[in-house]
Parts: structure tokens; C-alpha cells; sequence
């Protein structure tokens, strides 16, 4: 299965500037938004059903953990801390001006596993369908995405393949 991700990882990486434009194009394309969340939902349960993230994990290495003020009340009483003390110790901001864990990888990450996982953001939990709900609106996240999960990449593969058939 490492291999199998070494060598997704290398094609993504590849495929990097078709895949921004594939994307970009299917805003273009008269693929209706609620016909490209259906295909992106299938897809994402299908992939991610023959996955095991655990042997992976490189959402928790790579990406930002985008964290909701819910998420920081979770996990702030899961650590018997004070809010402010939690956000103090774990958050910032991104690039994006998003409210994020402060470094990467995810600071709860242990051997490829979430050491809270009962507590983990709302993100985390939803991580990747949640780039499937509205996906029209997240062709960026999805390009971004790509080169970080598998699931991702092989859907996006998929869906590409289908809509655009190699000659």
C-alpha cells in the first residue's frame, strides 16, 4: 500500500498543471453542480472504501486543519485546557486567513494515527466528502487535494477518464 501511494503521489505531482486545468475547464464544460457533487460523492465513497487512510495519513501531514470555534470547545475540554489557553498553543491562521492548527503536520498526529481521534475537527471527520458537497465551488480545493489524498486523485482520475475519454 506505500508503494501504491509513493506512486500516486509521483503521478499526481505529474499531472499537476492537467489536472488544475481539467478542473478549471469543468466549470466550463455544462456539467451542472448538483451532476458533479453526485459523481464526486460516488466516487469519493467507492475510493475511499478500498483505502485505508491509516497507512497513509497525508491530510494530517500536508494539509491545513481548518478548525471551527466548536472544534476548538471540543478539543480544549478533551485536554482539560482553557479556550483561549488551546488557541493559544495550537491555532492560527493560514495564507487564506483561515483558522487553522498552527503547523503542520497535524500537531495530534502519532505514527500515522490521530492520538484524539473522538475529538478531531469537524474537517477531519468530514475529510474528503466534504469536497464533494458544492465540489463546483471547490475545484481548487479539489486540484489542491489531488496530490494530497489518494481517494482524491483516483476519483478526479476517474471522473476525468469518463468525461473526457483518451483518444
Amino acid at each position: 500500500m506505500k508503494t501504491e501511494i509513493k506512486k500516486i503521489k509521483k503521478q499526481a505531482v505529474k499531472n499537476e498543471n492537467e489536472i488544475e486545468a481539467f478542473c478549471e475547464g469543468l466549470k466550463e464544460n455544462g456539467l451542472l453542480p448538483r451532476s458533479l457533487d453526485s459523481r464526486m460523492k460516488k466516487l469519493l465513497r467507492e475510493k475511499i472504501s478500498n483505502f485505508d487512510c491509516t497507512i497513509c495519513a497525508a491530510c494530517c501531514k500536508e494539509a491545513y486543519v481548518v478548525v471551527e470555534t466548536e472544534d476548538i470547545a471540543r478539543l480544549a475540554k478533551h485536554f482539560s485546557m482553557k479556550r483561549s489557553d488551546f488557541r493559544n498553543k495550537y491555532v492560527g491562521r493560514n495564507e487564506d486567513g483561515d483558522v487553522v492548527f498552527n503547523r503542520r503536520p497535524c500537531p495530534f498526529l502519532k505514527k500515522d494515527l490521530c492520538s484524539h481521534y473522538e475529538a478531531r475537527p469537524n474537517c477531519c471527520r468530514e475529510y474528503p466528502h466534504s469536497l464533494a458537497i458544492d465540489a463546483m465551488d471547490k475545484l481548487e480545493n479539489l486540484a489542491a487535494n489531488y496530490e494530497v489524498c489518494p481517494a482524491i486523485f483516483q476519483a478526479l482520475e476517474e471522473l476525468r477518464a469518463s468525461l473526457f475519454p483518451p483518444a
